[in-house]
This record gives C-alpha cells, sequence and structure tokens, in this order.
C-alpha cells in the first residue's frame, strides 16, 4: 500500500509541475522537429504540455504573437519584421535552426506554371518579366532575397514583376486556377505541385542563396526572460525531433513511419510525393548559421525593409541548444554505462 501511494505521488507531482506552452507553427516540411517532437511525446517527457497552433503565414502573424507572448515559442520564416521588432527591444529571440538549404536538402526552388513553359513563354528567367509570383510576405522575407537574386542575375529588377502574397498551400491552388504565374515554394507543396501537373521545378534556392538560413524558432519575451529551465526542456524534445528526422533519412523503415505522423499535419495523400521530396536541412546540433543570417539581414537594410540592425547578441540567444545539446549528450552516454 505504501508503494502504491509514493508511486501515485510521484506521478501527481510530475503532473503538477507539467508546464503549458504555445508553439505557433507553418505546415511545412521544415516543421518537423516540431511535429515529430509532438507525436513521440518527447514534449510530454519534458512535463510539457504543447499546443501546436498553426499559423500559414508565419512571417509577420508570427511576430505579433510572440510580442504580445500569445505564443510562447514560433517556429517560422525569418522576416524583415522579425528584425524591426528585435531592434524595437521586443524582447524575443532566435534560439534554433528550423531550416536551412543546404547541398542535397533543396527544399526551396522557383516554381513556373506548366503551360507558361509548355507554350515557350517562359524559357530563361528574363521571362519572369510581367509575371505575378507568389510570395509569402511582401516586405522582406527569406525567400523574397531567393527570388530577387534570381531577378538581378537575369538583367531584372522586383518592379519587372508582380508579387501576391499567399501561403505556401494557397500558391499551389492559384496554379491550379491559373491566377499565379510563378512562386517561391518549398517541400511538400513543391513536390506535390510539380507531381499534379500544375508547374515545373525551375531552380533551386541554393544557387542564389548558398546555405541560407531561411526558418528559426524564436522564442518569446516571457520565456527568454523567465523561464529558461522551460526553454531547455522545449530545446531537448525538439533537438530529439529533428534528429529523428535526419535519422529516418538513412532509414526506410523509420521513413514510413516518421511520414505517418507529419501527414496527420501536413495534407499531402500522395505516397509519392513523400518518397520524392527533397529534404530539408535541419541540424542536430540546432545551431543558427549566424554568418548567412547577417548577410540576409544586410541585404533587408540595404533595401530598407530593416533600418536599424540589431546586433547579434539581441537577436540571437544559443544558450537554450547548447545546453539542450549537453543534457542530451550526458544523458545518451549514461544510457550506454
Amino acid at each position: 500500500m505504501n508503494l502504491i501511494l509514493f508511486s501515485a505521488f510521484l506521478l501527481a507531482t510530475s503532473q503538477a509541475y507539467s508546464e503549458k506552452i504555445k508553439i505557433g507553427v507553418s505546415p511545412t516540411i521544415s516543421s518537423a522537429g516540431i511535429y515529430l517532437a509532438f507525436e513521440n511525446n518527447y514534449f510530454k517527457s519534458e512535463n510539457i504540455e504543447a499546443e501546436l497552433i498553426t499559423v500559414p503565414n508565419s512571417g509577420a502573424a508570427m511576430t505579433l504573437l510572440l510580442a504580445k507572448n500569445e505564443l510562447d515559442v514560433g517556429a517560422g520564416n525569418l522576416s524583415s519584421g522579425l528584425f524591426n521588432a528585435i531592434s524595437q527591444n521586443q524582447n524575443f529571440k532566435i534560439v534554433a535552426d528550423k531550416g536551412h538549404s543546404e547541398k542535397g536538402k533543396e527544399y526551396i526552388a522557383l516554381v513556373i506554371r506548366n503551360d507558361l513553359v509548355e507554350s515557350g513563354k517562359f524559357k530563361t528567367l528574363k521571362d519572369l518579366k510581367g509575371l505575378k509570383i507568389g510570395m509569402t510576405s511582401l516586405d522582406g522575407v527569406s525567400q523574397q532575397i531567393v527570388i530577387e537574386r534570381m531577378l538581378s542575375s537575369a538583367g531584372l529588377k522586383s518592379e519587372d514583376v508582380h508579387y501576391t502574397k499567399l501561403s505556401y498551400a494557397e500558391m499551389n491552388t492559384a496554379m491550379r486556377s491559373k491566377s499565379l504565374d510563378a512562386a517561391i515554394q518549398l517541400e511538400p507543396y513543391l513536390t506535390s505541385g510539380v507531381a499534379e501537373g500544375l508547374f515545373t521545378l525551375f531552380e533551386t534556392s541554393q544557387k542564389y542563396a548558398p546555405d541560407q538560413q531561411s526558418a528559426a524558432v524564436f522564442f518569446s519575451p516571457k520565456m527568454i526572460s523567465s523561464k529558461k529551465d522551460l526553454g531547455t526542456r522545449f530545446m531537448k524534445a525538439y533537438l530529439r525531433g529533428v534528429r529523428l528526422y535526419n535519422k529516418a533519412l538513412k532509414d526506410d523503415v523509420l521513413r514510413k513511419n516518421i511520414v505517418a505522423s507529419l501527414k496527420k499535419y501536413i495534407q499531402i495523400s500522395d505516397e509519392s510525393v513523400w518518397a520524392k521530396m527533397a529534404p530539408v536541412g535541419l541540424r542536430d546540433d540546432g545551431m543558427i548559421n549566424v554568418k548567412n543570417l547577417m548577410g540576409d539581414l544586410k541585404w533587408y537594410h540595404d533595401k530598407g525593409f530593416v533600418p536599424d540592425i540589431p546586433s547579434e547578441s539581441q537577436m540571437i540567444d544559443s544558450s537554450f541548444v547548447l545546453n539542450a545539446a549537453k543534457q542530451l549528450t550526458t544523458k545518451t552516454n549514461q544510457d550506454h554505462d
């Protein structure tokens, strides 16, 4: 009886210390670390009760929710709005990698509507002139750097095209109705649109924005200032999700299992799409590519999207991933003893 009572006490104590957090997340393959941590109960193992809140256009909307502490964690695009909020002393931080391109993991690309390619109307980047191009934001976002470098390589400027703001899923819908000509699209909507015959993948982002730090995990002011332990526990769960994703890229059986999990959040049912899509770059250690990020930030500044460049220490707090990675390594070593 005493053992039973003691077990009940331990369970009650564990539940009492469970903390709720709200996580804003966009339904793309770069969110795999978040989704897999949730599906495999990695958050629960850290006494975290996670609520996932879908934010289709993750830039401005997520920044506002973070600033107001209506989200504890954000996971989405890097954008000028985020950097401007930080420079205005909105005390939230970039804390981890949530998606980058690299050789072999080119999950972002320029796509052109198929009929434009088949008719010969579009042959080279110069033919972007006058086209309507889908973007998730129109006032400074990582994919905008990609398209404008493509335009520049063809002797064109942003004024030579027409941008329209759409979520990634909406881009494919607009291609279907022929109300959109081109887009900077990412997985899994990239492979899905190609499979459906909506558009042609013309050029990946890697050539024009090599190893770009496209997306990140952000912590709200509340998480940064008063919940250090919670932030580290979140990061341990997140890194376990990221590492599971990366491991599955080399294990067909495990890959099938994670695809089944990801399908619950990313509404792509075609198995061939999941088999063919390009993987996203996610670092096992969660570290941000600071050099790349600072280079993109200069681009935002030069374009007038970010008047005041915040310092690296204002923007980035790597302590959570460093502490989490250290604790995960210690636990792994103990498990092997």
